[in-house]
């Protein structure tokens, strides 16, 4: 995964916040942008394959 989909992951697993329009079924990418973390639909894709595949997996908020 890309460091900025990285600290973007970061970002929402530290904020209330995000967290709930994530939940909301938020446009990650816009709202990645309108908090400073610039990626690509296709980025963000490939990152979520590649969590699902990875020992570290997805966690719940």
């Amino acid at each position: 995964m890309n460091e900025t989909l990285t600290n973007f992951r970061q970002a929402v697993a530290d904020s209330a916040d995000l967290q709930e329009k994530v939940k909301a079924g938020a446009d990650l990418v816009a709202l990645g942008k309108d908090n400073g973390f610039e990626f690509t639909q296709e980025e963000l894709e490939a990152g979520w394959e590649e969590l699902q595949e990875s020992d570290e997996g997805l966690t719940e908020f």
